[in-house]
C-alpha cells in the first residue's frame, strides 16, 4: 500500500488518515465536474418524486445548475431520459455559456394517465459544445438523476389564499409534499389559487405576499379524496381593479381607458407606498406609468382612478394592465391582467373631444382640491 502511494504522488507520499480525508473530500465536491470546463449542481438528484398517473410537478424548488468553469464559451444542450408516459420539461434547453458563467434550468415533470405505476430513474444531462474546424464538436457531459415512483392512486386539494375578510388575494401559493420530514416542492401558483392532483399523503400549503410567508398549513390527502384548504392573510392588496374604455362622442375613437382600482390595509400603517401600472400590448411591454404616491399608507382602504393614455398614442391591438403596489421601493402586491381590445387608427390626447378634455380637467382639479383640504386638515 505505501508503494503505491508512493509511486502515485511520488515524494509526496501521504500518510493513510489522510489519503482517507483526501478521497473523502473527492466525493462531496460539488458541482460534478465534466470534460471541457461544464459542470452541474441543483436539487434534481435529491427528489424522490411520487406522482400519481394523469399528474405532473411544476416546482421552482426543483432545478439544476450549468456551470462554464472553462477558458471558452459553451454551447449547451440540455437532454432528458425518462420511462414511457413520462416527461421532463425544461425551461431551457438550449443555451450559450460564456466563461465563468452559470445557468439556472427549472425542471418540471408530468405522468400520462397510462403510465404504468412502478419505481423509475429520470435523468437530466447537460452537454457542451464548441466550434471547431470540422463543425460542432460536443466536448463534454454533466448529469444528474431523480427517483420516480408512478401511483395508480391520488387526490386533488385546491388553496385558496384569502383577505380576514373573505376576499380573494393575489399571492404566491406554494404546496409540498413532506415526505421523512423533508418538505419537496411539487406546485406553485402566483394568482391566489392552485389546484393540483396529488398522490396520497402529508402536505403544507403557504401564502407568500411581497415575499414574506403570511400563512402556513399540514394536512394529509387520502385516496379518492377531494380537499380544499383555505388560508388567511392580514396584508394589503388590491380589493377591485377594473378597466373602463371612453370614447370620443364625435370621432367614436378611444379616448382614454379609466383605471378603477382600491387599495385595502389591513396590515399596518407604511411609510411609503406607489401604484404602478403596468402596460403591454400583443405581448409585448410598454410602459410603466406611476398612478399614486400613497405615503404614508394608513390602514383602511382607498379607491383610486387613472385616466390612462399611451404616450405614443392608442393603436389596433390587445392593451393587457396590470397594478403593482410597491411598498419601500420593493414589491409587494399584484393584480390579476386586465385586457382592453382596442381597434381603428392611433387617437392622442390632443385629438379629444373638448368636452372629454373638460371632464377630466375637472376632475383633476377636484382631486387636486380635495388633496390641499385634508393637506390643510393635517396641518391644523
Amino acid at each position: 500500500m505505501k508503494w503505491f502511494l508512493y509511486r502515485k504522488w511520488g515524494a509526496g507520499f501521504l500518510p493513510p488518515i489522510l489519503t482517507v480525508l483526501w478521497l473523502v473530500n473527492l466525493l462531496v465536491i460539488s458541482p460534478v465536474q465534466a470534460e471541457g470546463g461544464l459542470a452541474i449542481s441543483g436539487s434534481f438528484y435529491r427528489q424522490d418524486f411520487e406522482i400519481p398517473q394523469g399528474s405532473s410537478i411544476n416546482s421552482p424548488d426543483v432545478y439544476v445548475v450549468v456551470f462554464n468553469n472553462g477558458e471558452t464559451s459553451l454551447g449547451v444542450k440540455m437532454t432528458v431520459q425518462t420511462p414511457l408516459g413520462v416527461k421532463i420539461n425544461l425551461s431551457q434547453s438550449e443555451f450559450t455559456l460564456l466563461p465563468g458563467k452559470q445557468q439556472q434550468v427549472n425542471i418540471g415533470v408530468e405522468v400520462t394517465a397510462d403510465a404504468t405505476p412502478g419505481g423509475y430513474e429520470l435523468t437530466v444531462t447537460a452537454e457542451s459544445s464548441q466550434k471547431g474546424v470540422t463543425g460542432i464538436q460536443v466536448s463534454g457531459a454533466a448529469s444528474q438523476t431523480a427517483k420516480l415512483t408512478v401511483l395508480g392512486g391520488s387526490g386533488t386539494v385546491k388553496v385558496q389564499a384569502v383577505s380576514p375578510e373573505g376576499e380573494s388575494l393575489v399571492a404566491s401559493v406554494r404546496l409540498y409534499r413532506v415526505i421523512a420530514g423533508q418538505n419537496t416542492g411539487i406546485a406553485n401558483s402566483e394568482t391566489g389559487t392552485l389546484e393540483a392532483k396529488v398522490a396520497p399523503g402529508n402536505f403544507i400549503a403557504q401564502v407568500y405576499i411581497g415575499g414574506e410567508k403570511q400563512a402556513e398549513q399540514s394536512f394529509t390527502i387520502a385516496k379518492d379524496e377531494n380537499k380544499t384548504i383555505t388560508l388567511s392573510a392580514a396584508t394589503i392588496y388590491f380589493e377591485g381593479f377594473g378597466i373602463v374604455p371612453n370614447h370620443d362622442k364625435a370621432t367614436g375613437k378611444l379616448a382614454f381607458a379609466q383605471i378603477v382600482y382600491t387599495v385595502k390595509n389591513l396590515y399596518q400603517p407604511v411609510k411609503q407606498a406607489e401604484v404602478i401600472l403596468e402596460v403591454s400590448r400583443g405581448g409585448t411591454k410598454l410602459e410603466d406609468v406611476s398612478l399614486a404616491n400613497l405615503s404614508p399608507l394608513e390602514m383602511g382602504q382607498a379607491g383610486l382612478n387613472y385616466n390612462y393614455i399611451p404616450s405614443a398614442g392608442w393603436v389596433s391591438g390587445a392593451y393587457s394592465f396590470k397594478l403593482r403596489l410597491q411598498i419601500d421601493g420593493k414589491p409587494y402586491a399584484t393584480t390579476l391582467e386586465q385586457t382592453l381590445n382596442v381597434s381603428g387608427s392611433s387617437t392622442k390626447g390632443a385629438g379629444l373631444n373638448p368636452l372629454v378634455i373638460g371632464g377630466i380637467v375637472i376632475g383633476v382639479l377636484l382631486i387636486a382640491g380635495a388633496g390641499v383640504l385634508l393637506w390643510k386638515r393635517k396641518r391644523i
